[in-house]
């Protein structure tokens, strides 16, 4: 970029932040309720997600159990599938998720996002609803079918998301608005467990799981397309205040549909700020979804204490990691609109705390073998990682608000290697699950992948828009501050 250049960007930037601090904000407006919906969108997605860890276990009582003679009287089917049959059940919606979000997110450059996701949202549901019947009919084989579409719909979710957005969040709300539709992953695991754990143990059983989640999918469809929209222009009850507010703020996002040969691939995929993103979401992955899914086995094989069987404390990362959401993004929006942060420096800043705040966490747990220290460590490394979603996770809207959605598809199918890996990388390592040196092993991998993720993304991470978010108005150059 030449002088000339950077002296026009620099007085484009000028003139937006004089604009949106002209224009001031209208304060509670159709961008918050935006953000609630979409929140809700993520808590019905984890519960259509979730659901099976739980009722599998109902689906498949011990013979002779309490719950196996509790089941049968109250007539409600049992299946005898063996241990590999569950774990093909558990990983089929995965799958299906790991195939969909690239095609997912190219569909989102082209056709309307709203309509994408509740398209998503609905097939999910319906399937979510006709689960047991179809179980009873043909047994796993339509289960594996119905977890495998259900991943395909499911991975329509947060690119939509993220495309829609982009278009809603001003940058300096960004935080607080997508941080808390993040949020939702975290409230919806929750009320997956604790309620389904109540509804399978009741008179009507583990089909009442299904028939829920999928109703309240169905409800949420419907209120999406009432009040939902996937721009301005097509709110029915935005307010001139608020779309020039939200105008002025987003000058280098345009609102109409894309042309898939418009798409800079190439500049995509050579872009040192994408790929910083992308490493960043892989390392999250892998760093998390470690803990999420190996740490109750370390506590009750080595520490000898079954956390499964304590509800609150199952919970507990979960909770704490929802609560310390909306103080994390709180804060970051305010450094950021009173310019304390740029928004690079702050999205390296959270993204820090989140990852090398977990790398120290998942040291110390290598050389602590007290059950409570390894518990308080065990929830301080899955609440801190929230810092991530004012860091990495709302990366794509600031590097390209026209193409945030597809850049989400990209970075998630990435980052989903890492959630498969990961466990199939615990299960080479430790052969003795009782062995405390073979655990370390795992715990300081996952510090090196966190370590080394994050100083990539603080190296070559950007929050930029970059030069190819505009390249169908050549000859103009809007980026935000940076």
């Amino acid at each position: 970029m030449t002088d000339i250049d950077v002296k026009q960007t620099e007085q484009v930037n000028s003139q937006e932040m004089n604009s949106i601090q002209k224009v001031g904000s209208p304060g509670i407006g159709c961008r918050h309720l935006q953000s609630l919906l979409l929140f809700l969108c993520v808590v019905s997605g984890y519960l259509i997600r979730v659901n099976l860890s739980v009722t599998i276990v109902a689906m498949n009582p011990v013979i002779n159990s309490t719950d196996y003679f509790r089941e049968l009287a109250d007539h409600v089917p049992i299946f005898g599938w063996t241990n590999s049959m569950r774990s093909v059940l558990l990983s089929t919606f995965f799958i299906g998720y790991l195939l969909g979000n690239f095609p997912a997110s190219v569909l989102g450059c082209r056709f309307d996002n709203k309509m994408l996701l509740a398209y998503s949202m609905t097939i999910s549901s319906l399937l979510c609803i006709i689960s047991p019947p179809l179980v009873y009919a043909y047994g796993a084989p339509a289960l594996v079918a119905v977890r495998f579409a259900q991943g395909l719909s499911s991975a329509f979710m947060f690119p939509m998301v993220h495309g829609i957005m982009s278009k809603w969040a001003p940058p300096n709300e960004r935080g607080q608005l997508v941080g808390f539709i993040v949020s939702g992953i975290q409230l919806g695991t929750m009320v997956t467990l604790a309620v389904s754990g109540v509804l399978c143990g009741s008179s009507m059983g583990w089909p009442s799981v299904y028939y829920l989640s999928g109703a309240f999918g169905l409800a949420w469809t419907a209120a999406w397309l009432l009040l939902g929209a996937g721009s301005l222009s097509t709110h029915r009850f935005i307010s001139q205040t608020e779309k020039d507010y939200i105008q002025s703020s987003l000058s280098n996002t345009i609102s109409h549909d894309k042309r898939l040969s418009d798409t800079p691939w190439k500049s995509i995929f050579t872009s040192l700020p994408v790929w910083a993103t992308t490493i960043a979401h892989i390392g999250q992955n892998w760093g998390f979804w470690l803990l999420l899914t190996e740490m109750p086995t370390f506590i009750h094989a080595v520490l000898e204490f079954n956390i499964k069987k304590d509800g609150l404390l199952s919970s507990l990362p979960y909770l704490t990691m929802f609560v310390l959401q909306i103080p994390v993004t709180f804060i970051a929006d305010y450094l950021n609109k009173r310019e304390v942060t740029t928004l690079t420096v702050s999205r390296k800043i959270w993204n820090t705390i989140a990852f090398w705040g977990g790398t120290v966490g998942l040291i110390l747990l290598s050389y602590i073998e007290d059950t409570q220290l390894t518990i308080i460590l065990y929830v301080f490394i899955v609440a801190i990682g929230c810092s991530s979603n004012v860091g990495f996770n709302i990366n794509h809207m600031d590097l390209s608000p026209n193409y945030a959605g597809l850049l989400m598809g990209i970075t998630n199918t990435a980052a989903s290697t890492g959630g498969i890996i990961a466990p199939l990388f615990v299960g080479l390592v430790v052969d003795d699950q009782t062995s405390v040196a073979e655990w370390r092993i795992v715990f300081l991998s996952g510090a090196v992948v966190l370590f080394i993720s994050n100083l990539f993304f603080i190296i070559f991470g950007s929050a930029k828009t970059q030069p190819w978010n505009s390249l169908q108005n050549k000859g103009t150059v809007n980026e935000q501050s940076s």
